[in-house]
């Protein structure tokens, strides 16, 4: 009996051999991995990570910084202008000129009329209404000016008894032509009746300074004229 082995299959049984020995050395490493390594915990059972302490740290007071003033700087002046400003004309004078010393509705008419008839009168006779209103129409037929004055009236009547030439009383009732700037051209002592102021406005106007025609006269007195 030939216990011979062909070449063949010892090659094969070689090989096979070979393999067994790598599966065996295999399994064995993949044992001692599984050993090696611990088993993973349950979820659970994870210690959790320590969480670092809060501290709280007091807050900061807020500070207000506050931003020092600083000076207005002051505007600087305009430069002034080349061109000279023409000086406007000083305006005319309205009307005529007066007295400063005289009473102030006098003043205000010789403004107005270059000739003022003045009326006298005392408010307690009744005859002088009659005398007043004569002056007044002769005063607007000659288109003079017309002041009534009470003698009682010391604001007026003072005045211009204070500036009477010649001193003495304002007759009343009576009449004074003023020609501006405030000189008397004219004076009539008693009743006058329209006609005879109208004729002594007149005149003043004209620059005459003389008797006055008057048709009737209740006073006894005769007119007086003052220059």
């Amino acid at each position: 009996m030939n216990l011979s082995v062909s070449q063949p299959i010892r090659i094969l049984a070689l090989v096979g051999l070979l393999a067994i020995v790598g599966l065996g050395s295999t399994t064995m490493l993949l044992g001692r991995s599984h050993s090696t390594t611990p088993p993973a915990a349950p979820a659970h059972v994870r210690a959790k990570k320590p969480t670092a302490p809060v501290v709280h740290v007091p807050a900061r007071p807020h500070v207000v910084h506050k931003t020092p003033a600083v000076a207005a700087t002051p505007a600087k002046p305009a430069a002034a202008t080349q061109h000279k400003t023409a000086t406007p004309a000083a305006p005319k004078h309205q009307g005529n000129l007066v007295y400063a010393d005289l009473p102030a509705p006098l003043q205000w008419q010789l403004a107005q009329h270059k000739v003022v008839v003045v009326s006298l009168y005392n408010p307690n006779a009744n005859v002088d209404a009659i005398s007043v209103a004569e002056a007044h129409a002769g005063a607007l037929d000659a288109g003079a000016g017309f002041l009534l004055v009470s003698v009682l009236d010391d604001k007026v009547a003072g005045i211009l008894t204070a500036l009477l030439p010649g001193g003495g009383l304002l007759p009343a009732p009576g009449i004074l032509v003023y020609r501006a700037p405030g000189n008397i051209a004219l004076r009539i002592d008693g009743f006058a009746d329209r006609t005879s102021v109208a004729q002594a406005a007149q005149n003043a106007m004209a620059g005459e300074t003389g008797p006055t025609p008057t048709s009737t006269t209740v006073a006894a007195a005769p007119a007086t004229v003052t220059p």
